[in-house]
């Protein structure tokens, strides 16, 4: 069972008596369920195969031979052993045996091209694994390679379920696809969730009929597909309701038709419903029929244990018993427990693992200093004498500046040659440094560089393993200011152009994660730019028109300027004398009374009564 990197778990098919969980770092812990003891932690070698991302059960017959008389020498009997089938972040299928505690070996042939994501076992002889390159593999045990593989894309894969009775592979993305495995065709096809799914697991029903439940990141029911190996887009035949989102799944057919489901959702509840295989309806929402949450035993607060996953017990003597495990992922504790139908919510007491390691933790720690009476001596930190591991001839003077504080004086100016240009070395390590650190005020400081011919100097000797750091700040530096987008767009240029195969080869999906930040900025700015230049041309077109006005204002022949505020009474005389002498020069011209006309003479006569005395004036019109 596969539930993504943080919910990859699952109970053995030997009732349930071991539980295997891949933490958050890919540490492989397995845990006896009945003792409640850590029996093996595994952590893989990262180099080789990366951290474990799904996994599934398998139990192989290995053949044993009898020492006995002569004629049964040769008599073989089968020996089940359990072994762990892990999918790794490269790519990779290892088998980890559990009697050695290691990995027995690492299937051969075609791998995957990234994570796998899920892996399921038919219970013979093959596995199944997708992974993010949206392909399905088929594997042979006994022979240890890969034997093909399909396409199931587009969408990525995230859990596969394999189905018995009809030989099919259920692939849950999107949609829920189901492949014939031997033909590798699409048979059948499932909508109705809107999220990806992120858990999965199937039951085969007493008319030999299949179903599949299903549950989607975001969404708290759980659909039931009933799969028949014909027709596409077909709905769910029934629907749970819950009350959070759904970690993990359990499904059991009893031989009464009763069906038992049991889900453990995100607040560390357990839900579990009672259904008729022959009466599903998908009209009617079900809720479950009882509810199991298990808190701690303080005296002071009552606090809620998570529920980690949960199991049912195929056992007969057993057969109303549920197991689950809670606590976290590295103290866990089992209990098998019977629920009681007849309450709504089960509310179960229970001592918090995290007290109990403690408590055994600290008897063993206490009995280790009992028995060996360790004293630690009380030394002060001034007489200590640190000696350095160089020769005498190579050491140097030490200073007493901390790390942090030499890297706070550090500045950008202190780099500068006598031309006024950085130098390329000091650039190329301030910016690792400030990557590393993740030092907002340096990166602000070393991404502010305006000159492109350092920029493009600067990323010319950026190691690789820098360029996705980098991008990361780009993106966030887009989401400022305008100077800061400017800047970042100017290294964000010089980035793609220098590292384009280093950007092209990483996952398509990854890529598109770093670089949708910038995109989505760049459609925000852009989506504004035409109403921008609508708004700067109006502005454009009234200023040439204001301009326009005034020149035409300013040109105008027949405009006068009129002071009606003359500052004494001479200057009044001598515009008088003025106008008098305009009127003898225009008389002796002979102007044509095409030019001048009769209108503009009487307002020029208007204007320049105004000017001078009422009396006067009128005098002087009635002489002309």
């Amino acid at each position: 069972m596969s539930l993504g990197k943080k919910h990859v778990l699952g109970f053995s098919p030997n009732g349930g008596q071991l539980f295997a969980s891949v933490d958050e770092l890919g540490v492989l812990r397995i845990w006896n369920t009945e003792t409640n003891t850590l029996k093996q932690e595994f952590t893989p070698n990262l180099q080789v195969s990366g951290p474990c991302t799904a996994l599934t059960w398998v139990s192989l017959s290995a053949p044993r031979l009898k020492k006995s008389r002569k004629s049964l020498q040769s008599q073989e009997a089968t020996d089940v052993k359990l072994y762990i089938a892990l999918g790794t972040l490269k790519g990779v299928v290892v088998i980890y045996s559990l009697a050695e505690g290691k990995i027995e070996r690492t299937l051969s042939g075609d791998n995957h091209d990234g994570p796998i994501t899920s892996i399921a076992y038919d219970n013979a002889d093959h596995l199944y694994t997708v992974g993010v390159d949206c392909r399905a593999l088929v594997w042979s045990l006994s022979e240890g390679r890969c034997l093909g593989d399909w396409q199931v894309g587009p969408e990525k894969p995230q859990n596969i379920a394999y189905l018995p009775k009809s030989r099919t592979l259920a692939v849950g993305s999107r949609q829920l696809k189901v492949f014939d495995v031997k033909t590798k065709e699409l048979v059948e096809t499932f909508t109705g969730h809107s999220g990806e799914i992120n858990t999965i697991s199937h039951v085969v029903c007493g008319d030999s009929s299949e179903l599949v439940l299903t549950t989607a990141k975001m969404e708290r029911v759980i659909c039931f597909w009933k799969v028949e190996k014909r027709g596409k887009s077909k709905a769910s035949a029934c629907t749970l309701l819950m009350e959070d989102l759904a970690y993990c799944l359990a499904s059991e057919v009893r031989e009464d038709g009763q069906l038992r489901v049991a889900s453990v959702t995100r607040n560390g509840n357990i839900h579990i419903y009672l259904l008729n295989v022959n009466s599903l309806s998908a009209e009617k929402f079900v809720k479950p029929k009882v509810s199991l949450q298990i808190v701690s035993d303080g005296t002071e607060t009552v606090e809620p244990i998570l529920a980690v996953a949960a199991h049912f017990v195929t056992d007969s003597n057993r057969s109303h018993e549920i197991l689950f495990g809670y606590g976290s992922r590295q103290q866990l504790q089992f209990e098998r427990f019977t629920p009681n139908y007849g309450e709504k919510l089960n509310v179960i007491v229970r001592a918090d693992p995290k007290k109990l390691y403690a408590k055994k933790k600290g008897k063993d720690q206490l009995g280790f200093q009992e028995a060996t009476k360790v004293q630690k001596p009380i030394v002060s930190q001034k007489n200590v004498e640190y000696n350095s591991a160089l020769p005498i001839s190579q050491k140097k003077v030490q200073n007493e500046v901390p790390m942090e504080a030499r890297l706070q004086h550090l500045q950008i100016q202190s780099t500068k040659l006598s031309g006024g240009k950085l130098q390329t070395q000091s650039k190329t390590q301030l910016l690792m440094q400030a990557l590393h650190s993740k030092d907002q005020a340096m990166i602000k400081a070393v991404l502010s560089t305006n000159d492109v011919e350092t920029i493009q100097l600067t990323l010319d000797r950026l190691p690789l393993e820098y360029v996705s750091p980098l991008v990361n700040e780009l993106s966030i530096l887009l989401q400022g200011k305008h100077a800061s987008v400017s800047s970042a767009l100017r290294w964000l240029k010089v980035l793609a152009s220098t590292h384009t195969s280093v950007l092209m080869s990483e996952d398509k999906e990854a890529l598109r994660e770093k670089l949708g930040v910038c995109l989505g900025v760049a459609e925000q700015r852009m989506h504004c730019l035409s109403e921008a230049l609508q708004i700067s041309g109006r502005v454009n077109l009234i200023i040439s028109q204001m301009k326009r006005n005034a020149d035409n204002h300013l040109n105008d022949s027949k405009a006068l300027i009129v002071d009606d505020e003359p500052d004494d009474l001479e200057e009044t005389v001598d515009d008088d004398l003025l106008t008098e002498n305009n009127w003898s020069d225009l008389e002796d011209q002979q102007v044509s009374p095409a030019s001048v006309s009769e209108q503009d003479v009487e307002a020029d006569d208007d204007l320049a009564t105004d000017d001078g005395n009422p009396e006067t004036d009128s005098d002087e019109s009635m002489e002309e």
